[in-house]
């Protein structure tokens, strides 16, 4: 969620210091001890100074007061994205379908717990690994030519991959993927995968 440019109080701060630039340079003045200058006009003029800083002194009361309600409402916005975040955080990692992401070259960035469950890995394990590298090896090859046939387009492609599961016989599922453009590591855009295991065989 983006921070409205108008969150901080520039107006005011910008006063505060042509403020305080003013009485340093009127106490410079007064407080210097210059030939000419009468001791008399000298003290004449230190009420003057005085006032300055009085005002300059409420006025950074103001902002201190501006500045900590703008703080309370930004921590309330930091507050909401983070729960929003949260929010489809959860919704992914508890997807009753196998689900993860991966980079344009194949390699897992996230996983969600079915998918964890499909491949009989720790969700953790499979992340940074290469999705290539839990195919059965006989269809590696094909996987690597669709994977450079990705679509750059929005449209779903559909997939028929042979998994490796640790304890358990080759598996074939359906995979829908998606390209999800600018977002990943490099902002290049990420590969979003979808698996189901066909009731009949196919």
């Amino acid at each position: 969620m983006a921070i409205p440019s108008d969150a901080f109080p520039t107006d005011t701060v910008e006063a505060i210091a042509r403020c305080r630039y003013t009485v340093l340079r009127r106490a410079d003045e007064i407080l210097r001890d210059e030939p000419g200058i009468p001791v008399v006009q000298r003290a004449d003029a230190l009420p003057g100074v005085s006032a300055l800083l009085v005002t300059s002194l409420e006025e950074l009361k103001v902002a201190e007061e501006e500045l900590r309600v703008q703080n309370n409402a930004l921590e309330a916005q930091r507050a909401a994205v983070d729960e929003r975040v949260r929010h489809y955080r959860q919704l992914f990692l508890f997807s009753p379908a196998p689900t993860f992401v991966t980079d344009l070259y194949g390699t897992i960035q996230e996983a969600n717990l079915a998918a964890a469950e499909l491949f009989r890995r720790e969700a953790s394990h499979l992340d940074g690994k290469p999705l290539v590298t839990l195919l059965a090896s006989e269809y590696r090859e094909e996987f690597r030519r669709q994977l450079t046939r990705m679509p750059a387009g929005d449209g779903i492609r559909d997939w028929r991959l042979v998994v490796k599961r640790m304890g358990d016989l080759p598996l074939r599922v359906h995979a829908m993927v998606r390209l999800v453009p600018d977002i990943g590591h490099t902002g290049s855009g990420v590969l979003y995968w979808m698996l189901t295991v066909p009731t009949q065989p196919y």
